[in-house]
């Protein structure tokens, strides 16, 4: 049996990926599903992967990258307006300065309510509620954000990209998946409009599912 490990993206929650994750089911009914909650506004939930299950990674933003860091034999990886480096370093000039990424951690100790509403709103997300949040788990995370280099796994790739994504521009989604043994699908939209409005994604994602069972 095949199921879908699901984890969202820095400053989110389980929750935003609901929609994507009700949409799928009802097309891949027999899949199973684990949900991470990496516990930015929550208790982190991190569910063990039972072993008799074939698990693809699907990951949104940085929870692609995220799930690659874990001890795991995807059988697939699907990337929803992710990437595998965020921030540009010598030889890849694609992506963020680190010095913004600096500079949201610098505010992260005073302000994290108004900073990951600012993120939000970036994003295409309405203004989250100020709720508490773990600051501890946000500046982990967005620390390991600004680090990341990491390489695509062996396994077979697809990765879903958004053409007015401002978080993750085209420039960086080609940089990270256009490369062999992976799939790139640009959609129009923002960097969460594939959560928004999930049923392109589904398609693309049960025809690769389709494919990489055939």
């Amino acid at each position: 049996m095949i199921g879908f490990a699901f984890c969202h993206g820095w400053s989110f929650d389980a929750r935003a990926l609901a929609p994507l994750r009700m949409a799928l089911a009802q097309r891949l009914p027999h899949a199973a599903n684990a949900s991470f909650d990496l516990g930015f506004n929550c208790a982190a939930h991190l569910p063990a992967l039972t072993p008799e299950t074939t698990w693809i990674a699907l990951g949104h933003s940085y929870g692609f990258a995220w799930l690659l860091q874990q001890a795991q034999p995807w059988k697939a990886a699907i990337s929803l307006n992710g990437f595998t480096r965020f921030c540009r370093r010598p030889g890849h000039p694609q992506g963020a300065p680190a010095r913004l990424v600096d500079a949201m951690l610098a505010r992260l100790a005073h302000d994290p309510h108004a900073l990951v509403q600012e993120f939000h709103l970036a994003c295409g997300m309405p203004a989250p509620a100020p709720v508490e949040r773990d600051q501890a788990a946000l500046l982990a995370h967005l620390a390991c954000l600004r680090d990341l280099n990491l390489a695509l796994p062996a396994c077979p790739v697809l990765a879903l990209a958004s053409s007015e994504d401002s978080i993750v521009p085209a420039a960086l989604s080609h940089a990270c998946f256009a490369q062999a043994g992976c799939t790139l699908r640009e959609f129009s939209g923002d960097h969460t409009v594939l959560l928004r409005e999930p049923a392109a994604a589904v398609d693309a994602i049960v025809e690769f599912t389709e494919s990489i069972h055939a």
